[in-house]
Parts: structure tokens; sequence; C-alpha cells
């Protein structure tokens, strides 16, 4: 089943977007349709009441009260029985409405996906879940807006501010579980982010970068850097970027274009201007000095 034709069965408590999405508040009433299967769509469900049971890539799952699920790639999701007092709230997303909502800027670290791969059943705190029905709200009183000309943006706008909501409660919770001895996991996290730096400058330049890898905020990764080091995160990244550039500019004849290329500038002239900053003269300046 695909998210119109769960609309079409589930008329009463299911707001739909053509342009593949749809939101659907559960109760108990579901219990007339059950089982319900999707196949081809993303899922997210959570529980605010009650109990639900799910079929997760062929495996059988209990949701109970502050229940949250994500079902990524398009994993076959099915409902196979709900309780009398349900309250609950399921998203149904195409593949091209998702790419829409993120436009290439995911909030999630990789950890996240393959976390939800393993385990895509969690249980959340009530402030969290707080958090996630009033999304659900704001989603809503958009969607029931039909008339509105920018109605399909706006949903995408909501949803991005909930999938913002999911990523960083995610992330503390990261957080969370790895404290204790905070000034020896400082340590431990400076030296893993000092280890990726050279593996990975070339692929992404900023703090927020490597902490998605770290599965830590950028705040926390700039304190932590801060506090070990007595500079900043981005200086650190910037300095061993820079002197990527440098060693590109002298130990090769590539051309700018092709070692903008090759360190992921958006453009040359993107290039020449960090390197101005951060040296005082151009690449092309840079090279001709240091033959």
């Amino acid at each position: 089943m695909n998210f119109q034709e769960y609309a079409n069965r589930h008329e009463t408590g299911c707001l739909v977007l053509d342009e593949g999405f749809a939101l659907c508040e559960l109760d108990g009433r579901a219990r007339d349709e059950l089982p319900m299967y999707f196949d081809n769509v993303h899922s997210i469900i959570f529980i605010a009441e009650g109990e639900l049971t799910a079929e997760i890539g062929g495996k059988p799952y209990r949701f109970s009260r502050n229940g949250f699920a994500d079902v990524i790639d398009a994993i076959p999701f099915g409902i196979t029985s709900v309780s009398r007092d349900l309250r609950a709230w399921h998203l149904l997303l195409t593949e091209d409405f998702l790419a829409g909502v993120i436009k290439n800027r995911p909030p999630f670290p990789f950890s996240y996906m393959l976390e939800m791969r393993e385990r895509p059943v969690a249980t959340v705190d009530d402030e969290t879940m707080s958090v996630y029905l009033h999304r659900m709200k704001e989603i809503a009183r958009v969607m029931s807006n039909t008339h509105h000309h920018f109605r399909a943006e706006m949903v995408r706008n909501a949803v991005w501010m909930f999938l913002l909501d999911v990523a960083d409660a995610y992330m503390r919770h990261c957080e969370s579980e790895r404290s204790g001895d905070d000034s020896g996991r400082m340590k431990m996290l400076f030296a893993r982010f000092m280890y990726m730096l050279p593996q990975h400058v070339r692929e992404g330049h900023t703090v927020g970068f490597f902490a998605s890898k770290l599965c830590i905020t950028p705040q926390y990764l700039n304190r932590i850097v801060r506090r070990i080091s007595g500079g900043s995160a981005s200086e650190t990244i910037n300095r061993l970027l820079v002197g990527e550039i440098v060693k590109l500019l002298k130990d090769s004849d590539i051309s700018m274009q092709e070692i903008a290329d090759a360190l992921n500038f958006a453009d040359q002239a993107t290039m020449t201007k960090f390197f101005r900053r951060h040296k005082g003269c151009s690449p092309t300046e840079y090279r001709k000095a240091n033959r």
C-alpha cells in the first residue's frame, strides 16, 4: 500500500499532499482496518498513548507509550494490531518528497542511518514526545489550509522542522550515553577528531561535517577543541585544509580548478578567496613564489 491508498482507506484521520506526503492520526478505530502494510514509502510513527504492534522488514515489534520508529530505505512496514486507547501519528513520505525536504542537507549523522537500519524502534522521553506532538499539530494546521498558494512548500518546511527535532533528540541521546568522565571523554573525542581530519578534510570543511561523524553537536566539538588545544575546531580544520592546498601547489602541476575540485571547493574562486584569507596571497602567487 502506498500513501495515497492509505489515505483513501483512512480518510477521517489522514491529511494528504499530492506531492508525496501523508500525515495520519491513528486511534483504536484503526483496528477495523488491520492489518495494513506499506512498501516503497518512508514511514515515521510514534505513540503518545496506548500500544501498537508492527512488522518492520519482516520482524515483529511492539510499541507502547513514547515509542518511536523511523523506517528508512522504504523497508516493508506493517501495522498488525492496536489497542483501544491508541493515540499515534504516522507520517508517510515518498523518496522524492523527502529529497525535496532535505535538499542535500540531511540533519542526521551517518550513525543515525546505521542505527535505524539495525534498531528502527526506540523510546523517547516525555519532553521529546511533547515536542513531536507540537510539530504534528503545526504540520496538520498547514496541511488543512488547502487554499494557501504555497501550501506544499510550507508543508515541506514544517516537516523539515520536525526532522531537525528528531535529529536533535538523537544527538543529545548520543551525548548523554557517552557521558561519564567528561574530561576523559573529551580527550577521546579530540583524539578521534584529529585522527579523522587528514582522512576527511578533502570531503568536508565544516565543523558540522566532523561533528556529525562523531555523533555530537558542532557546539560540543568546538568546546572540546578549544578546551584541549586552545583554538577552535574551525581554525584546526582550516589550518589543515590550507596545508592540503599548499601541498598540491608545491608537489604537482595540476591547475587551480583541479585543486579546487580535488578539495571539494564549490569553485576555483571560493578556494582562492579562502587561501588568500589565510596566506595573504592567491594560490597562483604562492605557487610562483615557492617554485
